[in-house]
């Protein structure tokens, strides 16, 4: 039986978390833009006044890539001078077994349990792009998956430089574990999925900021 409401409700600190709209035409778009611009002055006011005028092109930018995720932010750190985008979306579950069975056959993904969530338990992993022109750097960046055999809530933190990546994901696993999917039939929560798949996300040592 489906209820009403059925929201995700994201808490976080809205000087360096901006919640991007869907925006249909180009006014739009353009005040939109305009407006964050003014809004981030807190977040961005660690930038070297060479790049700070780069601002609203990047928010420009994250507008274009939006696309129809229920829920997309950028987040902009307070250690340096970037930006990376975060999306949150509710699909529909291929089943538990399933989705343990994929996690299981991907060679090169290092899956971990993710504990402590508001949405229950879920799991981690790694995921990473060729930097475009670049063909010898990578991107990097974090999936999450909370499911029952219904019902998966993705979050996906966009791939970034390596150097970013290390600044910005201990805030994104942060926020994270806040995130609610609220319905009127009380709060949606994640099932563990079956078998020996993750190992607890706390035992992995990411790249300390500004390691070499």
């Amino acid at each position: 039986m489906s209820s009403e409401r059925d929201e995700l409700v994201v808490e976080v600190d809205e000087a360096r978390w901006t919640a991007l709209p869907r925006c249909r035409t180009a006014d739009e778009r353009r005040a939109w833009v305009a407006a964050a611009d003014a809004r981030l002055t807190t977040a961005t006011g660690h930038w070297p006044a060479d790049v700070i005028e780069l601002v609203p092109a990047v928010v420009g930018r994250a507008l274009e890539l939006r696309g129809d995720d229920g829920v997309v932010l950028q987040f902009w750190p307070a250690t340096i001078p970037a930006a990376v985008l975060v999306r949150i979306a509710v699909l529909p579950s291929p089943g538990l077994a399933a989705i343990a069975d994929e996690l299981r056959a991907a060679p090169t993904s290092h899956v971990e349990r993710f504990d402590g969530a508001r949405l229950g338990p879920g799991v981690e992993w790694v995921q990473s792009d060729v930097l475009p022109g670049a063909d010898d750097e990578s991107l990097i960046g974090t999936q999450y998956c909370f499911a029952d055999d219904d019902d998966l809530v993705l979050v996906t933190l966009e791939p970034t430089l390596p150097t970013v990546f290390a600044h910005v994901v201990d805030e994104v696993r942060a926020m994270m574990r806040g995130i609610a999917r609220v319905r009127d039939d009380g709060d949606w929560h994640a099932r563990p999925l079956p078998g020996d798949v993750g190992v607890r996300a706390d035992l992995e040592r990411w790249p300390a900021a500004g390691a070499a």
